[in-house]
């Protein structure tokens, strides 16, 4: 028999998504990440055998079932119990996080180890809204053909998959499967989340470009966000500032001490890209801190990190906490800024407690003089104007870069030249 290795994420007991502001949003539990593993594999033809490589925390990985003081994980038992039904549904829905009126892949697949004999089966299939309103519904036939003389029936049975556009309110939502008579299938239900645009809430303030980047202009064109390019010393005014992924001409000290003259005189920065500070294959060389650090890189595979988010105005009306797996799928970086001083503000970082440990911060908020900065490492530019996580993300990041605005701008610390020299910018 082959076996398929499993990268299961679901080693830690819980994955909490905490409510913020008024937006609520129910416990995902680790268990959820196992059951979608044992779909994907229940659901393929090809795959006759399924390896958990471990039953228990062995050597401080976390992979196990169950700890290492043999204590069951809450609610492993009932997914190891569900995902490996004789009977099942295998659903899967593609994007799990994606705008209302936007189409989505509704997949449904049967596993069935000889439990239904031969013959047609109706089948419901479903989806409901967060109020557990009816969205959309369809009927078909299951059909089970005779064993031949060769042989018997193949185990996975495709029943539908198709695209269905989901127009209903922003929220969590269900796809479920039903089989009306002949058999009761466990599983049955899958999770994902559609998004309002018409929610993103406005950005008064005027966007500096720094560095040229179509995809940003696009995007702030798209939702009628005012923005005009950095204009360096002739900027009278504290200003909200959006680095793109490369620095203006002509890069390098130059462009940084210009840009960073402006933080320190009360103006904010919002970096998305950690490799707009790269030169010559090194990261971090024009990160504005003395003390660089490293941009280091966290595994997201068995043995992976654990990402979280502290309730901030930057995460308003999102899922702060053990970030959720299906609200911020494509979001999730596998580098974090680590080693730097402490910044003002830890908003959002990552832990890796197995095999040993390691950490490190995916946003931060540091102070620059009478300014402020953000680095992030969240696929944020990546994914803007596909994924509502990274659109909502940036607004928020924008408003909060904003709250000091239009005032008037501050005198340069009088060790500003110190300070230029001490993180590299000196002339």
């Amino acid at each position: 028999m082959s076996s398929v290795h499993e990268p299961d994420r679901s080693c830690r007991p819980l994955r909490s998504s905490n409510s913020h502001a008024k937006n609520e949003f129910p416990r995902a539990y680790w268990p959820s990440q196992r059951l979608l593993g044992l779909n994907a594999i229940r659901a393929n033809p090809h795959c006759i055998g399924h390896s958990v490589t471990g039953t228990v925390d062995q050597g401080m990985t976390g992979e196990g079932l169950f700890t290492t003081f043999r204590e069951l994980k809450p609610g492993t038992v009932d997914a190891v119990f569900d995902g490996l039904a004789p009977l099942r549904w295998c659903l899967f829905v593609e994007p799990v996080h994606f705008y209302r009126g936007a189409k989505a892949r509704l997949e449904a697949v049967l596993a069935n180890e000889d439990q239904l004999p031969p013959g047609s089966y109706p089948v419901r299939l479903a989806v409901f809204g967060p109020a557990q309103q009816l969205i959309w519904q369809s009927r078909t036939n299951l059909v089970i053909p005779a064993r031949g003389a060769g042989g018997g029936s193949s185990f996975v049975v495709p029943v539908f998959s198709e695209g269905v556009a989901v127009d209903g309110p922003a929220g969590r939502y269900r796809f479920t499967a039903t089989l009306e008579q002949g058999g009761a299938p466990a599983g049955g239900e899958v999770e994902f989340f559609v998004s309002d645009p018409a929610q993103l809430p406005k950005v008064d303030a005027e966007v500096v470009l720094w560095g040229e980047d179509a995809a940003l202009q696009h995007w702030l064109s798209g939702r009628g966000i005012r923005h005009r390019p950095f204009r360096g010393a002739a900027e009278t005014q504290r200003v909200v500032i959006l680095a793109g992924a490369r620095p203006p001409t002509p890069g390098g000290a130059t462009a940084f001490r210009e840009l960073a003259t402006q933080l320190a005189r009360g103006s904010s920065a919002v970096f998305l890209a950690p490799e707009v500070f790269s030169e010559g294959g090194k990261s971090g060389v024009y990160l504005p801190l003395s003390n660089k650090g490293s941009l280091a890189r966290l595994g997201t595979w068995l043995y992976h990190k654990d990402e979280w988010a502290k309730p901030h105005p930057i995460f308003e009306s999102l899922p702060t906490g053990l970030l959720d797996y299906a609200y911020y799928r494509e979001l999730i970086p596998d580098q974090v800024w680590a080693g730097q001083d402490a910044p003002a503000e830890a908003v959002a970082g990552a832990n890796d407690c197995s095999i040993g440990y390691s950490s490190g911060l995916v946003l931060a908020v540091h102070r620059l003089g009478a300014g402020r900065f953000i680095l992030n490492t969240l696929r944020l530019r990546e994914t803007l104007g596909q994924h509502p996580a990274a659109d909502r993300l940036l607004v928020n990041l924008l408003r909060y870069a904003a709250q000091n605005s239009g005032q008037p701008l501050s005198e340069l610390p009088p060790d500003w030249a110190k300070q230029l020299q001490a993180i590299g910018y000196a002339p």
